[in-house]
């Protein structure tokens, strides 16, 4: 977390800050800590100064300390984040949990590589950043859901627990996917709007440049075209 100015909610303020800012880490850390769940790995103790008052830290399960994997195929490990948030709540520091929804791991896109985004010109984006999925994909969203679940059952009752992050950049890198299986989701939902191909037809002019539709299977998303698509 950066650097911000007190927010202000209707029951109390949370000051927000890097722990390598306000050191909020015990003097126990073996080396500067690179990130704060990183830090707190490597201490026995977090305290918080007297002058911060009621400090929220945001802790995400994307961060995964000495190269493992949070979770493997039909498995999950939460040994380290249980310390984290451990060390955090006799600390006095509550915790806005982020669900990791936005970073599958690699295994999963190796398994299944159709869940990977498409560009509109046909691009497949690969893992190695974040935010690799389609949308539509029932493998991730069904990876997704175990995912959440685990961490329900699992932190529901943790003192230190005060809110979940669910997400707040929704479409920041992959506006949109284009692929076979959005497509399929994308025709579901103009059956849904038009009701009838020849309503479709007509509401998108596409008598021009012999565009017409005969049957919904000819929809593809706004894909990459020759020139300008659907100009009417």
């Amino acid at each position: 977390m950066s650097s911000s100015p007190t927010t202000t909610s209707s029951r109390r303020s949370y000051h927000y800050a890097s722990p390598e800012q306000k050191g909020l880490i015990g003097d126990e850390v073996d080396t500067p800590p690179s990130s704060f769940s990183g830090a707190i790995l490597g201490a026995t103790t977090v305290r918080v100064p007297e002058q911060l008052g009621p400090v929220i830290a945001a802790a995400a399960l994307w961060i995964s300390p000495g190269g493992g994997r949070v979770f493997d195929a039909g498995t999950f490990d939460f040994a380290w984040l249980d310390r984290v948030l451990d060390l955090l709540h006799e600390g006095g520091i509550q915790v806005d949990l982020a669900t990791a929804t936005a970073s599958p791991p690699p295994w999963l896109s190796h398994q299944h590589p159709e869940m990977l985004p498409v560009l509109a010109d046909g691009v497949r984006l690969w893992p190695g950043a974040r935010q690799h999925y389609c949308p539509s994909s029932p493998i991730y969203r069904s990876a997704a859901r175990r995912l959440v679940e685990a961490m329900a059952d699992h932190y529901a009752k943790h003192p230190s627990l005060v809110m979940w992050h669910v997400g707040n950049e929704y479409g920041c890198h992959v506006p949109a996917c284009y692929c076979d299986v959005s497509a399929a989701a994308f025709r579901e939902w103009l059956q849904a709007r038009y009701g009838s191909i020849e309503k479709l037809n007509e509401a998108w002019g596409t008598d021009f440049w012999s565009q017409r539709y005969g049957s919904w299977d000819e929809i593809v998303p706004p894909r990459r075209t020759p020139t300008w698509p659907n100009p009417s």
